[in-house]
């Protein structure tokens, strides 16, 4: 089982009150379970007092890196030692 750092950015960091976290696991998607169980509703909650409407976990509505990489662009999901998981909210403006 990897220890695995994550790192939350811009307005997740903000209503989450957290820069990071560790999390133990030996696949991605375990590791994305272990986030969305610690962090999914509280965030959820904050988005919802601001107005916006969110279903899903927290990788629905997020941008997710994993080592700089997007978790579209991966070709193996297997965690290693010292691996890093990125959390952005989703771009906008204009």
């Amino acid at each position: 089982m990897a220890s695995i750092a994550v790192k939350f950015y811009s307005l997740w960091r903000q209503y989450l009150g957290v820069d990071n976290a560790t999390v133990q696991a030996d696949g991605l998607d375990e590791a994305l379970d272990q986030v969305e169980e610690r962090f999914g509703p509280h965030l959820r909650e904050q988005l919802r007092g601001e107005g916006v409407q969110v279903d899903g976990k927290i990788q629905d509505y997020s941008l997710i890196l994993l080592n700089g990489t997007s978790l579209r662009n991966l070709k193996q999901t297997s965690l290693k030692e010292g691996d890093v998981l990125q959390i952005f909210p989703p771009a906008t403006g204009g």
